[in-house]
This record gives C-alpha cells, structure tokens and sequence, in this order.
C-alpha cells in the first residue's frame, strides 16, 4: 500500500537500501523493490488484480532470470474488443478481460474485487498515453 499505514516500506528501507516504492501501472502502483543485505526483496501490492498483474510483469520475469530459466513466454491471441474502456493517461494498465466468442470483453472491476480476476482468461495492455480503446479495436490478449 502506500500511506501511513504501510509498515512494511518502511521497515525494509531501514534494513537495506529501496530501489524504488510505486509503479507507474494500473492496477499496483504501490509495488516496492529493495535490496536487504545483498537479498532481492518485492513488496507487492495488497490487492488481488494488483497483486497478480505485477506478479506477472515483474516477479515472474525477475525469478525465471534468478533461476536461470529461459525468459517466460506467454500465450497471446489477438480478439476485437466488445466495449468501449477509459484508461487515465497517468499510468500503463493491465486491463482484466473474459473471453466469449472470440470477442474480449472488459472484466477489470477494480483492483480490490477478486471478480476481476475470477471472470477473466488474461490481460491487455493500455500505454499510458492512451485515454481509450475503442469497441471492435483489435487488441492482443495475454493469456493468464
């Protein structure tokens, strides 16, 4: 998290040194990496769809490279999007979407609601100068 009731930065930053404390995506900015005595250290974001989508970018990449295991490649399919999504311009979004029909329709919720995951077979990607994605844009998915 990030705010006065977040112990665990602080803590950390006490005992090794903070490579840096927010993200600029949505959903998980409050994503930490430190260093502790020489020891890699992520401080992942409460909640759920915040949680899985840094997992995925992030932690999944970094642990496959510690383990020397060959970079991860997931599956992607490329499907039309059923509804229009708004993104804030302020931040790259991982955006929950549920496959039906070969059409991706939005799923994300918020970053709170275990819904967006539940209902949703993978992602999209929304850089973070872009304000929309428009119904029936074609858009790449990424298989969870």
């Amino acid at each position: 998290s990030v705010g006065e009731r977040d112990l665990v930065v602080d803590a950390i930053a006490a005992r090794g040194e903070m490579i840096f404390h927010g993200i600029a995506v949505r959903p998980g900015k409050p994503t930490a990496f430190a260093l502790v005595s020489g020891t890699p250290f992520f401080g992942m974001p409460g909640n759920p769809t915040s949680c899985l989508s840094n997992a995925y970018i992030l932690l999944l990449p970094f642990l496959r490279t510690m383990a020397r295991l060959p970079p991860h490649a997931p599956r992607t399919l490329r499907a039309p999007l059923g509804r229009r999504i708004v993104s804030a311009m302020d931040r790259h979004q991982f955006y929950t979407v549920r496959l039906r029909d070969g059409i991706a329709w939005p799923a994300f919720k918020g970053s709170g609601d275990i819904t967006s995951l539940s209902q949703a077979d993978g992602y999209i990607e929304i850089v973070a100068d872009q304000s929309s994605v428009e119904e029936g844009a074609v858009v790449e998915v990424t298989l969870f």
